[in-house]
């Protein structure tokens, strides 16, 4: 639907201040659904590759390791998901 689309909708004429009210909604549920941010750490072993996460967990964030050298935690860019099945 596009915003012309819901201007005719609501009788609305004023195409700035119907943008902005999108806009304004689109930041509100931005800022409701990250809300709920947790940390979760493991341990890791020598040559496991699967690890157990809660089962509330919704979406990954970022994962970062703890460089033992520098006491550090670096980020992994990259985090292959493998044989995920949704429940």
């Amino acid at each position: 639907m596009t915003i012309k689309e819901l201007m005719e909708l609501i009788g609305e004429t004023k195409f700035n201040y119907v943008k902005n009210l999108i806009e304004d909604g689109m930041n509100e549920i931005q800022l409701v659904t990250s809300e709920n941010v947790t940390q979760y750490t493991s341990a890791l072993t020598k040559d496991q590759v699967a690890y157990n996460l809660p089962a509330n967990l919704v979406q990954v964030k970022g994962v970062k390791i703890k460089d033992e050298e520098s006491g550090y935690y670096c980020p992994i860019p990259r985090v292959d998901i493998t044989d995920y099945k949704e429940k």
